[in-house]
């Protein structure tokens, strides 16, 4: 999974998808979809969790053995320290680097079902498209574990989702610490744009066919709160395949491009047509790191800034 040139673009949908459903509202359950009830002892069990699928699931204790089924997941353990009891993770988990020596339990297919089985897990947490409330009861027959799907649609819902997690593995006060810290930064970064023109971008998820991010996604969301305005935010979809005459007429401020495509400054600027665009011309291409913007976890405010520097670069001198 490291060399993710060779991607293909029905993998990386996948992964955008492991991220969280990128439209809509979740249940009730506020905007990490998904509500915690439980007496507020000092062990914060027993503890009942209404998931993003609203099925309720109850915990008489402390989760021990953890399978994580979204890097974004796996990311929000480790950040909130419950590294030590995630024992199976996907083979797109790649940070933060301890991650390597975790056991690869499922990909894009799902969670390998004998794998999950063999380590004895006690909670499993889902995050991706196909986790309906059918397929998690399936899961939790199949595994014999507790299972619970976590579905943040916004950046505000990925943080509030870091304080969600924490407290479904007993975590709570590391938890709170880093969501204070992220919504801090968040703050920051928006301070700093405050009051500075809001530039049109254009994101590239794909070069070919060229797609772009739209609303309901989290790219769309990070732009805005970076200062920008997205070209495509009247797509009327997440993930939609955008045309180059669009493009061209449009004219983007700036143009950004995942890595995780494996394209380069250097090839988007020489394609046919390319040349035209201002934000080429004026040297205003960049690739971000596309993993800090689609996974929904404590380095999407990071992600934000990312942004936020190429668009706003004054700002941040």
């Amino acid at each position: 999974m490291h060399k993710k040139a060779s991607w293909t673009l029905p993998m990386l949908l996948f992964l955008f998808s492991l991220s969280a459903a990128c439209s809509g509202d979740g249940p009730a359950g506020g905007p990490s979809g998904a509500n915690t009830s439980g007496p507020e002892e000092a062990s914060g069990y027993p503890l009942t969790i209404t998931d993003a699928v609203g099925r309720e699931v109850t915990f008489d204790s402390r989760p021990k053995r953890i399978v994580s089924m979204a890097p974004s997941v796996t990311e929000t353990l480790f950040a909130v320290g419950a590294a030590n009891r995630v024992v199976g993770v996907t083979t797109a988990d790649d940070y933060p680097p301890e991650v390597e020596a975790v056991e690869r339990v499922g990909d894009y297919r799902g969670p390998n079902v004998e794998k999950v089985l063999s380590l004895n897990t006690d909670l499993m947490i889902l995050s991706f498209d196909g986790a309906t409330e059918g397929y998690a009861e399936d899961m939790a027959e199949k595994t014999r574990t507790k299972v619970v799907v976590l579905n943040p649609k916004t950046v505000d819902a990925a943080i509030s989702s870091v304080g969600l997690v924490a407290k479904l593995v007993g975590e709570r006060e590391k938890g709170r610490v880093v969501e204070e810290r992220l919504r801090d930064e968040l703050g920051r970064i928006g301070e700093k744009v405050a009051g500075e023109p809001k530039p049109t971008v254009f994101y590239e998820v794909w070069g070919d066919p060229l797609q772009t991010a739209g609303p309901g996604s989290f790219i769309d969301d990070a732009i805005r709160l970076a200062g920008g305005t997205n070209v495509a935010a009247d797509t009327g979809d997440a993930y939609p395949e955008y045309s180059k005459e669009t493009l061209l007429q449009r004219d983007p401020d700036y143009y950004l491009a995942g890595r995780s495509s494996g394209v380069t400054v250097e090839e988007i600027s020489g394609r046919p047509g390319y040349p035209a665009l201002g934000a080429v011309k004026d040297g205003r291409v960049t690739i971000v790191n596309d993993d800090l913007v689609v996974r929904p976890g404590p380095r999407i405010v990071e992600g934000v800034r990312e942004i936020a520097e190429a668009i706003h670069p004054k700002a941040f001198d």
